[in-house]
């Protein structure tokens, strides 16, 4: 019923609580942290509180304790007219995070609430409340490496190790079938199976901790909320608040039955899993939803979803998923809350909530048709991912078909199985063309280039024939590949010393059942993932060397050595051949394309030659935000005609700028990639202005392009539908265009708030 071109007309209620909501909303940065204003006034961090509290006390143990006491020392605070209620924590200078255990804050100390001897505190509370930080990886890189070698190695800025690691989905399902009292049941009974040691039961009674935490938050809410009732006198919001405090006190302990009771419980986890990831709403919630259909409910279920999608919208969830087939036979799982949640989305109209919508052979043409309906009205939501090219991916880590069937996306483009994985989605990037910058030096460093970083290999200017070059090309990946995925894993040591997923732990497979923290190797599929950078001006420049150099010998190795050394000053004519006479990544060429094939098939094969800590091997993913920027800067001139510290691009598709042949041309040359390869997740940025969506015929053919590219090889697509003229009109008059939507990577935001140089390399992504 939701499946029409036109748009939702919100409820009177639902309309005035989005009215409520826009004086509060934060930029884009503010709300992807989730943190609310303003600093409580008290001058007091109730999380670190407990660590001074508790200084004897196992670590875990005092974790649960201080997770929870920041929770129920929050405000209660319930908004006019909302009917979901909860609200994220404020800005304290220590906290819980999923990424690296605990992590602090320093701008909220220069609040003139806290003493000044709260710094100091802090700094005394440190070591106990991390056990171990990045120093960790620093001293194994010492190790491995010795401390010169490690540390010229960072000046090359060649990759990121043990990075972010931080986005899972926990299992809503599990939630919502059991209540929060059935949760204490299943930890009891998993606990009296598995109790091998003081550690363990340690972890569990943590574990109860949270889950009675949980619990007393939401009598808080059911409690206040019949305050608030019996103080009111109109008699809608009084009714509003007797509601409340049904529902509130109801999920504190049960499990729900109706659509309102399911949508405040999965906003309970959300939020007290920092508004990460929430997986497959339209699946999880449908049964719900079907029972409050035909039951009928406290609100209507377009009331109970639109509730769900403001709290997101408001406090900056990562990532939703509709869409896709069903896991038990693969048959298509688009149901009316898939539709619903579009819908919603489309008439909030804003950078969040993120949306992704999983599409496959059987997608009804409808959710197609209403997705480019959304972009063809500016939004870069949703992103489109592909079922034909994911699931098979997955079945080769070894994820059992039911379950490939059932992935989700989190982050900014990560592909898991929700409530069973701790993939790490960002393990740590690895810039390729700085390998081969280096291999061009036989291994030398190139800030100085006589430190010799990796094995010796032949120079460029000694290299024959091309295949002496990519061989060295080769054997420099190799080495630094090792360097890399032990220093992630070293890494994930971090986290499963600081118990970094504690609450996710709980609601994910293998944890409970196992006795085994989320980032010790709990849940049941462990794979590593390795964020892969450069992969175009690398193929580019590789196809630019063998033409140009050996095949053609247009220009000598000495030639192009001067000119990269001299940044093509004086080297104009050299520049252009390489720019336009050897063919580029993106343009359906046969001779680029199978370039970018062999080295992103060399290096992903590579990658998963190595196990990641928590139990799988590693597989690829891009999705760079703007690190394309930051790794470009680390490069010097290179042989694709690139300038030295131009930005990379930020995704799986060409050097931006590069495809001169049309979007179907682009598309094309991305599905050779051997996607199946990286299912961590590959970006693609993807150019649709909204000229190109403008009448339904357009919007049914661009549908129609789309659907094909993630059906035969592709893998993810994520939109930016703003048109050229109007962003450079943007760097001029920022004051008019405010709600300009553009996509830097993973996440899309209004391109008024980007950085001159980030707003730069997006304007150059148009031919």
């Amino acid at each position: 019923m939701y499946n029409t071109q036109e748009k939702l007309i919100f409820t009177d209620r639902m309309e005035a609580v989005k009215a409520d909501i826009h004086p509060r909303l934060r930029l884009r940065n503010a709300r992807e942290d989730t943190f609310i204003e303003p600093i409580p006034r008290d001058g007091r961090d109730p999380f670190a509180d407990v660590f001074e509290e508790m200084p004897d006390a196992p670590y875990v143990i005092t974790l649960a304790h201080a997770i929870v006491r920041s929770w129920l020392t929050l405000p209660v605070v319930i908004y006019p007219h909302e009917a979901v209620v909860g609200i994220t924590r404020p800005i304290y200078p220590a906290m819980e995070h999923f990424s690296w255990g605990i992590r602090f804050l320093a701008h909220p100390l220069e609040d003139s609430s806290y003493p000044e001897t709260e710094r100091a505190r802090l700094d005394a509370l440190y070591d106990r409340m991390t056990p171990l930080d990045y120093r960790h990886i620093h001293k194994a890189g010492h190790a491995m490496l010795t401390e010169e070698i490690y540390n010229a190695l960072g000046r090359e800025g060649m990759f990121n190790a043990g990075g972010y690691q931080g986005h899972t989905i926990p299992n809503y399902t599990t939630l919502l079938s059991n209540g929060l009292d059935g949760m204490l049941d299943i930890i009891d009974r998993y606990a009296a199976q598995n109790i091998r040691d003081q550690e363990t039961a340690n972890f569990y009674e943590a574990n109860r901790i949270l889950v009675r935490g949980m619990s007393a938050h939401m009598e808080q809410y059911a409690h206040h909320a019949a305050e608030l009732a019996a103080q009111e006198s109109d008699p809608t919001q009084k009714q509003y608040y007797k509601e409340i405090a049904t529902n509130c006190a109801h999920v504190a302990h049960k499990p729900p039955v109706t659509l309102y009771q399911a949508v405040q419980l999965t906003w309970l986890l959300s939020l007290w899993d920092w508004v990460d990831c929430l997986g497959r709403v339209d699946q999880f919630l449908y049964p719900f939803y079907e029972y409050s259909r035909k039951h009928g409910d406290v609100i209507s279920p377009e009331e109970s979803i639109t509730s769900l999608m403001f709290k997101i919208w408001e406090c900056g969830a990562h990532n939703t998923t509709i869409g896709g087939c069903r896991p038990e036979d693969g048959s298509d799982a688009t149901n009316e809350l898939s539709y619903l949640f579009l819908q919603v989305l489309r008439n909030i109209h804003d950078t969040h909530p993120r949306m992704v919508v999983r599409v496959g052979e059987q997608t009804p043409a409808d959710l197609l048709l209403l997705a480019s309906t959304l972009w063809a009205e500016g939004m870069c939501d949703p992103t489109v991912v592909s079922d034909e090219t994911v699931i098979p991916g997955l079945l080769k880590l070894g994820v059992t078909l039911e379950d490939a069937r059932n992935y989700a996306t989190l982050g900014c483009q990560e592909i898991e199985v929700p409530g069973k994985s701790n993939t790490g989605c960002e393990d740590g990037s690895m810039n390729l063309a700085k390998i081969l910058e280096i291999a061009m030096l036989g291994g030398k460093a190139t800030h100085d280039r006589t430190t010799q970083l990796g094995p010796v290999t032949k120079p460029f200017d000694e290299c024959e024939t091309f295949d002496e070059l990519f061989d060295g090309f080769v054997t420099q990946m190799k080495f630094f590949t090792e360097v890399h995925c032990y220093l992630c894993r070293v890494g994930q040591e971090i986290r499963a010393t600081n118990h970094a997923k504690l609450l996710k732990g709980i609601f994910t497979d293998g944890c409970l059942e196992r006795g085994i923290s989320h980032d010790a190797g709990g849940p049941i599929y462990g794979y590593g993932v390795i964020e892969t950078a450069g992969l175009a001006a690398t193929a580019d420049a590789l196809t630019a060397i063998k033409k140009l150099v050996y095949d053609e010998k247009r220009m000598t190795n000495e030639t192009l050595l001067a000119a990269l050394n001299a940044n093509f000053e004086g080297y104009e004519r050299e520049r252009q051949m390489l720019l336009n006479a050897a063919p580029k990544f993106g343009n359906d060429d046969p001779e680029a394309d199978e370039m970018a094939v062999r080295v992103l098939t060399l290096y992903w094969d590579e990658i998963a030659k190595y196990q990641s800590g928590r139990g799988g091997v590693y597989t690829g993913a891009c999705s760079l935000l703007t690190a394309g920027i930051a790794y470009g800067k680390t490069l010097g001139a290179f042989p694709d005609g690139r300038f030295a510290g131009e930005p990379l691009g930020n995704s799986m598709g060409p050097r931006p700028g590069a495809d001169k042949n049309g979007l179907t041309a682009m598309l094309n040359s991305v599905a050779k990639l051997p996607m199946e390869k990286g299912v961590g997740g590959t970006t693609l940025n993807v150019i649709l202005t909204t000229r190109m969506l403008a009448t339904p015929v357009l919007r049914a053919s661009v549908s129609a392009t789309i659907k094909t590219f993630l059906t035969h090889g592709g893998c993810m697509a994520q939109i930016t539908t703003a048109n050229k003229d109007d962003l450079l009109d943007a760097k001029c008059h920022p004051d008019r265009h405010g709600d300009l939507t553009v996509r830097v990577g993973g996440y899309s935001i209004q391109f008024v708030q980007l950085d001159s140089e980030t707003q730069d390399e997006i304007i150059s992504r148009y031919v």
